[in-house]
């Protein structure tokens, strides 16, 4: 029994290690028996001694003796060969409590009996070792009994591991197999142990397995190793393996133990992401928190000239040109306190620089990642040449149509009108006819010009809106009247039904006759001949709703989600003969949401569609959001308020001091208001319904046009305004807590706004060595804008140090050089390339795009210079909107 064998060990070693135990067995085994059989020899002499006296017989006598001889001789042998074993073993046992590794060699019996106890103490579960730990047992009670635990606790995490455990010795053999790598690799424990590594590595991969080996037996650690493995059907396993060496009892590298962990799901993820990134056609680079390259894929290497190995690793300032670096930096560190996916440098434009210094214009979009490591920037890199020369073409495009057709066209209509009205006679029926036909023709083009130079305007933010009182029911009833020719060319007739309601909106009437003309002018189109097309008004609550009814054909189904798209027909041949641009209900939908009402259609109940206008009444303008009864030439100002009765009490103070003050509740009306209507100043709530002020203000300072729009906060705890990480960019005019000092507020609006009236005309730069046109060009164009003229280059450079120039006109052939090399020079305190207008004697043969226009001074007059400066001003603020929208 197990408890038995156990106390006989005890009983064993405690008499192996008594003194008296170590006494006696300092007398030998063959001393024992050599002692033994010399009794029984001297026992025999003197048996024989006695016989002699007996008068024995002599040779018998020495017979004896011989006998006794052989006895002695045979006693000597036996003790050498018969004890020395059990003089060995007697050794053995005595040295077991103080053995720490290792078997028994030997020949022989000794060897024989040694690994006949090592191999039963192996089958007996180490039985030997406990024998060997006996004394230390004795002397620490429980001791082998926490072994035992700590063994089998051991055993069982091996086995229970989610991670692959497998031993192997230093030729390959594998020794340990858990049940984790059964399941990866697909080999049970019993196939697996015994058998050879190789078989779950890769042929390519013997080497390096063997490298790991070498590494272990100088015992190297091997530490998270990225390689291969397969699986028992072949599939291929990507694998992290972290491998250190297995010990013999004497201390000697006798194998190695691995750990293994599939990251084969991790690297098909990161290999698609990879594949992802590189396949992407604008360019890609992350971003550390510290401003280092941590990847970029091919498209930028393409764009930037770099190699990926020359940006990895480097700060990001590389790709930057130098005079933005400064601003980048601040950007970047406030992009890290208040991380969100958004477009770069929105109002603004940007540049990167390429390896060899030149300039890109790009646009950049920005995706903070959160990693363990620290949070990564993602930025996405496209580059917009391409699109600026685009932008720049249809610039000229529509400056072209606005000057160059437009004005001539009106001629011919006018002269073409005249003469069918018979102003030179009568004409021939066909000759008339010839003329109808071209009238009808310019008027058409006309309309086309007119529709494309408004969208562009809506669009570009710059279609004005004068907002006042309008009787819906009188305007209504007016542009009925005026379109009644129009529609008795289709044979068409315009009635207003008798039981329009009236009402009053708050609109620009202009822009509210174009959008009820052009649903008239569709309806009359689409009209079949002999019918009528219906104008009715209705009152729905705080809503005034105009409708336009005809009875036509209907718009088909599968057109109706495109009807409010730029030149959208449902039918482009029928849309030619009935003469319609595609514009008309685009301009509609553009005009109604800037008005802050919505449009929409429905098939009419007897055929036919009717088309609805909804716009906010009078009334709930006048008591909610826009300041009507404030003076016409006073500075107007957005109240950002969510409480009614305080921002009526504020407007009303406001008022007293001559400001017009309009409301909006939340950041939406805000932003909304501020994209249609120029104010001189706001004044913000940092408590509003949808969102905070201070994300507001970032918004509205994002605007190229209120970037340094004075902005005032206004709010019953201003400390956590002040105490936001953000506040320090948002260039606040003053922080005024509730109650307000509406005095002190007056006094400092009307500084702020005082200074900045005094600076609104643009300042253009001219550059030329002749002092009469110098001073020509300063007379022609001193009624528009603030003339810098300068002579020569240095005062050019010195002048641009001094002021923010809107327009630069440069002289190409100066005495001292070409007016073209202050190009890198001509950029505004934002960074933006200054646009240029050669005025030269000497064509320009430029191919940079921040020349935007080229005159040559013998064959220009100066009004044409004029009109150049007047449209480059105008298509700079133009683009300055679009990038808001």
């Amino acid at each position: 029994m197990p408890g038995s064998r156990q106390h006989a060990v005890d009983v064993d070693t405690r008499l192996l290690s008594s003194s008296g135990c170590r006494r006696a067995t300092t007398m030998t085994v063959s001393t024992r028996l050599t002692v033994t059989m010399a009794g029984l020899v001297l026992a025999a002499a003197m048996t024989l001694g006695v016989l002699a006296r007996a008068d024995m017989d002599l040779p018998l006598l020495f017979a004896g003796l011989a006998v006794v001889l052989a006895i002695l001789v045979l006693t000597v042998m036996i003790a050498h060969y018969v004890s020395r074993p059990l003089i060995e073993m007697v050794e053995l046992i005595r040295a077991l409590p103080h053995m720490t590794s290792g078997r028994v060699g030997g020949n022989g019996e000794t060897g024989f009996v040694a690994r006949a106890f090592d191999r039963m103490a192996e089958a007996k579960g180490g039985d030997s070792a406990k024998l060997t730990r006996g004394q230390h047992d004795r002397r620490k009670p429980g001791l082998s009994e926490r072994y035992a635990v700590r063994e089998r606790m051991f055993i069982a995490a091996v086995e229970s591991a989610t991670y692959p455990v497998i031993a192997e010795a230093l030729d390959g053999t594998i020794t340990a197999w858990n049940p984790a790598a059964e399941r990866l690799y697909g080999f049970p424990a019993a196939e697996a142990i015994g058998g050879h590594i190789a078989r779950i590595i890769p042929s390519e991969r013997h080497d390096e397995h063997l490298v790991i080996v070498d590494k272990i037996r100088r015992e190297e650690p091997i530490e998270n190793f990225e390689t291969v493995r397969m699986a028992k059907d072949g599939r291929q396993i990507d694998v992290v393996v972290s491998a250190s060496p297995i010990r013999s009892p004497r201390g000697s590298i006798v194998g190695m133990a691995t750990i293994s962990r599939d990251v084969t799901a991790q690297r098909f993820a990161e290999e698609k992401f990879r594949l992802a990134v590189e396949a992407c056609p604008s360019g890609m680079i992350m971003i550390d928190a510290s401003g280092k390259i941590v990847l970029v894929n091919g498209e930028i290497e393409r764009l930037f000239g770099y190699r990926r190995d020359e940006l990895i690793g480097q700060s990001a300032d590389i790709l930057v040109p130098e005079r933005f670096r400064a601003h980048h930096a601040r950007h970047q560190k406030g992009f890290l306190l208040t991380p969100q996916t958004r477009r770069m440098g929105a109002g603004r434009d940007l540049f990167g620089r390429r390896k060899d210094g030149s300039e890109l214009p790009v646009e950049v979009g920005l995706n903070p990642i959160e990693t363990r490591d620290g949070p990564l920037v993602l930025s996405v890199i496209v580059d917009i040449t391409e699109r600026k020369r685009v932008e720049r073409l249809k610039d000229e495009f529509v400056s072209t149509v606005s000057h160059e057709l437009r004005t001539p066209l009106t001629s011919i209509t006018g002269s073409l009108g005249l003469l069918m009205n018979g102003v030179t006679g009568k004409m021939t029926e066909r000759a008339a006819h010839l003329l109808a036909v071209a009238h009808s023709n310019s008027e058409r083009l006309v309309r086309l010009i007119n529709d494309i130079l408004d969208i562009e305007k809506i669009e570009s933010g710059q279609l004005s809106f004068h907002l006042e009182r309008v009787d819906m029911r009188a305007l209504v009833e007016q542009i009925a009247e005026a379109n009644r020719g129009f529609a008795g060319g289709y044979n068409v007739r315009i009635r207003v039904d008798a039981a329009a309601a009236d009402g009053e909106v708050h609109a620009d009437p202009d822009r509210l006759a174009q959008v009820i003309t052009n649903l008239l002018s569709n309806a009359v189109k689409f009209s079949p001949p002999n019918d009528e097309v219906e104008i009715s008004i209705e009152r729905r609550g705080d809503v005034v709703r105009v409708s336009v009814r005809d009875h036509g054909p209907g718009i088909p189904a599968h057109f109706k989600p495109h009807v409010f798209e730029k030149f959208a027909q449902a039918d482009a041949t029928d849309a030619r003969q009935r003469g319609g641009t595609g514009l008309g209900l685009s301009i509609v939908k553009e005009i109604v949401v800037r008005l802050r009402g919505e449009v929409c259609f429905e098939d009419g109940p007897r055929g036919g569609t009717i088309f609805h206008v909804d716009l906010p009444s009078w009334d709930r303008a006048a008591s909610r959001e826009i300041d009507i009864d404030g003076a016409s030439d006073a500075s107007r100002i957005l109240l950002c308020e969510d409480d009614p009765q305080t921002a009526i009490t504020l407007r009303q103070r406001l008022r007293q001091v001559g400001f017009v003050t309009d409301f909006a509740y939340s950041t939406a009306d805000a932003l909304a208001r501020a994209a249609t209507t120029p104010y001189a100043a706001f004044l913000v709530d940092l408590q509003l319904p949808d969102g905070d002020g201070i994300s507001l203000i970032l918004d509205l300072r994002a605007l190229p046009q209120y970037r340094d729009t004075p902005i005032v906060v206004v709010s019953a705890d201003v400390s956590g305004g002040r105490e936001d990480r953000r506040s320090s960019s948002l260039n606040v005019l003053d922080w005024f807590s509730k109650p307000l000092d509406f005095d002190r507020l007056g006094r400092m609006l009307r500084r702020s706004l005082d200074r900045r009236s005094a600076d609104t005309r643009p300042w253009v730069l001219h550059v030329d060595d002749d002092c009469n046109v110098l001073e020509v060009v300063a007379e022609a164009l001193g009624p528009l804008v603030e003339v810098v003229s300068v002579a020569s280059l240095d005062g050019a450079r010195h002048a641009i140090v001094e002021h923010d120039f809107d327009l630069a006109i440069l002289d190409i052939a100066l005495a001292q050089g070409s007016g073209l090399e202050l190009l890198p020079d001509l950029r505004s305190r934002h960074g933006a390339p200054i646009p240029v207008i050669v005025f030269s004697i000497q064509d320009a043969e430029s191919d940079n795009d921040q020349v935007e226009a080229s005159l040559n001074k013998a064959r220009t007059p100066f009004r044409s210079l004029v009109a150049a400066v007047e449209d480059r001003l105008a298509l700079r603020s133009s683009r300055a909107f679009r990038e808001v929208a």
